[in-house]
């Protein structure tokens, strides 16, 4: 019976270290045939927090509202709520992603003032 606890225990502390990552209507983090997102990171200095669009493969181009996917689609959404998350800053998305089991691969920050990006993350291998 003690066995069975300690199992139990372990099973939803690896549930914990890989949460959700929910993006519209969709956890990335339990989609077998998702293994790169991109992240990009548009700053916003006046409001002083960053806007988040994850592309995971459902559409072709963030401008691209014609191909009849909502921009909502792209969004990080609170599992328990279904907001948008707000991030205060570029790093704060890359530990999200982090802490939520994707490994950092690359990134490149766009030629504009407001230092905007795209990120690369692959999920990681669990073990």
């Amino acid at each position: 019976m003690k066995s069975f606890i300690l199992l139990a225990i372990l099973f939803c502390l690896s549930t914990l270290c890989f949460g959700q990552i929910l993006v519209g209507d969709v956890d990335i983090n339990q989609v077998d045939s998702i293994k790169i997102a991109e992240v990009y990171v548009n700053r916003r200095a006046v409001k002083n927090v960053v806007h988040v669009y994850v592309d995971f493969g459902q559409r072709d181009n963030l401008n691209a509202k014609s191909v009849g996917n909502r921009i909502d689609d792209l969004l990080i959404l609170d599992p328990e709520t279904k907001r948008k998350m707000v991030f205060k800053s570029t790093g704060s998305v890359l530990n999200f992603f982090e802490r939520k089991g994707w490994e950092y691969i690359n990134g490149f920050a766009e030629n504009t003032p407001d230092g905007s990006g795209y990120y690369y993350f692959r999920k990681r291998l669990s073990k």
